[in-house]
């Protein structure tokens, strides 16, 4: 009996050890799949900030293996509302109808409005509709906001009104940026922020977009089409004191990029993220780095 209940005990315990084997042998090759495709990403990253790299060249896309490699996308901060220039009205106008968009009424639009402006803004002064320390401290946040700008997007949700921006519409920090110079940038503008800034109508941006991203529909890709701001303006039906006042704001030089760089090898994936100015003397300025 006693033999029999050693067996049983030996076999448990080999068992036991066999599978701890095989977790350690899985959740090692999981680590090192997981750097590989860290790894690859910065490999990725390094063909992205290359000074001769373009939107859409066939490099950005590149197969290493059966089973890895890395896929970079090349797009322009301005893209994305600057969002610690939104005193500027046209930009606060401009942000007020984009979450009309997103199905807040009137005045629910406006006071997330304006009081993002009275965040970023130097002075205690309260629009109509804003927010200044006053208000936060009856919400029990004290010390802010700094009248420094945001630190990143997603500070935003501390001003008014933008939780219900959140409630519905839970990805509107693709839309805003803390790092743009004040210009929204014509060949990478999503639609909804192309209608809001500029006020042509729905057809004529899609009419805009379908001709930019070229045949496939994909920006980004080697069939885009370069658009001079003139023929953009005219495709927007934008012309007289409109396209005076939009001059400014709506360009194709934006030179500050976001390059998202993915590495993968089977399931796992690594990205990084980084926000460069590149210079006339090709040098470069980094903005940020975000690993995901």
């Amino acid at each position: 009996m006693i033999m029999i209940w050693a067996l049983l005990l030996m076999s448990v315990t080999v068992m036991g050890v066999v599978e701890y084997i095989r977790y350690s042998a899985e959740e090692g090759a999981l680590a090192a799949a997981e750097f590989h495709a860290l790894h690859l990403a910065e490999s990725g990253l390094a063909v992205g900030l290359h000074p001769e790299a373009r939107r859409g060249d066939k490099v950005l896309k590149q197969k290493i293996g059966t089973d890895s490699g890395f896929d970079v996308v090349i797009n322009y901060e301005g893209a994305r509302i600057p969002i610690n220039l939104v005193t500027d009205e046209r930009l606060m106008g401009a942000v007020v109808q984009l979450f009309e968009r997103w199905g807040l009424n009137s005045d629910e639009a406006t006071i997330a409005g304006e009081s993002l402006a009275d965040w970023v803004d130097r002075d205690e002064t309260v629009r109509s509709n804003g927010a200044e320390k006053e208000f936060y401290e009856t919400q029990g946040i004290f010390d802010l906001p700094r009248d420094s700008g945001f630190i990143n997007v997603d500070e935003m949700l501390l001003v008014r009104g933008m939780g219900i921006v959140d409630r519905l519409k839970p990805d509107w920090r693709e839309f805003f940026s803390v790092y743009g110079d004040g210009t929204i940038d014509l060949r990478t503008a999503f639609k909804e922020t192309l209608i809001a800034i500029s006020g042509a109508s729905e057809s004529d941006v899609e009419n805009y977009i379908a001709r930019r991203d070229g045949a496939d529909g994909i920006p980004g890709t080697e069939d885009d089409q370069r658009i001079s701001d003139s023929e953009a303006f005219r495709m927007l039906g934008l012309s007289g004191d409109r396209a005076a006042a939009m001059q400014g704001i709506l360009t194709s030089d934006d030179d500050l990029r976001r390059i998202t760089s993915t590495g993968y090898v089977g399931e796992k994936r690594a990205q990084i993220i980084v926000v460069a100015r590149r210079g006339e003397d090709r040098s470069l300025t980094y903005l940020a780095r975000m690993e995901e």
